[in-house]
């Protein structure tokens, strides 16, 4: 059995900075001094960086989602050692040894499971303290589901955001080259 889950956290705290992106409303006056070019290669960096930010959750989110069948398996299993416990019956199961190759079993009184911690530590616990420890883990991985969620709704919006605000100032910059040419003045960058 596995025990695999860690505690809710943000994105951040999972090494994941993740910034929110402001919308610039007066886009003319934001411009004032500013280079149209260097400002819009800002922000094209800045999507870049929301893309891996948002690629990074959502290998977070698939690692995280095969976690928990995992763990609500393991939870019922050990609920079942505990009720034959109580009951004196023999749990009869089929277990893998190895990759497609498994054996029968009868299992009669079991005081304590084995759990894999990760990095290839396994601890043996009591059957109730096994079941507490699993369902808090099942707990926490649910929750780091639901910050991955609320991070991605963050990281998309922030997208848009600097989406928007790419084509609010590259529009603006040729606005304002077209005014200038008009009035036949010599255009810079």
């Amino acid at each position: 059995m596995s025990s695999g889950g860690a505690s809710p956290s943000t994105a951040a705290d999972q090494g994941v900075p993740v910034p929110k992106a402001e919308f610039i409303d007066d886009v003319a006056k934001f411009m004032e001094d500013k280079d149209a070019d260097k400002v819009l290669a800002q922000l094209q960096e800045n999507i870049r960086t929301y893309r891996m930010i948002q690629e990074d959750l959502m290998q977070r989110r698939v690692r995280t989602m095969t976690k928990l069948p995992e763990l609500r398996r393991a939870v019922d299993i050990v609920k079942q050692l505990i009720e034959k416990q109580e009951s004196g019956d023999e749990v009869i199961t089929d277990f893998m040894l190895a990759e497609g190759a498994y054996a029968k079993a009868k299992i009669k009184g079991a005081k304590s499971v084995n759990l894999w911690l990760g990095a290839g530590v396994m601890l043996e616990y009591p059957l109730e303290e096994a079941r507490t420890l699993l369902e808090e883990n099942e707990a926490n991985c649910r929750a780091n589901l639901k910050t991955n969620e609320d991070s991605m709704a963050l990281i998309k919006d922030s997208i848009t955001t600097t989406e928007v605000s790419v084509a609010r100032i590259y529009n603006y910059d040729l606005e304002r080259r077209r005014r200038i040419k008009e009035e036949g003045g010599q255009v810079t960058a």
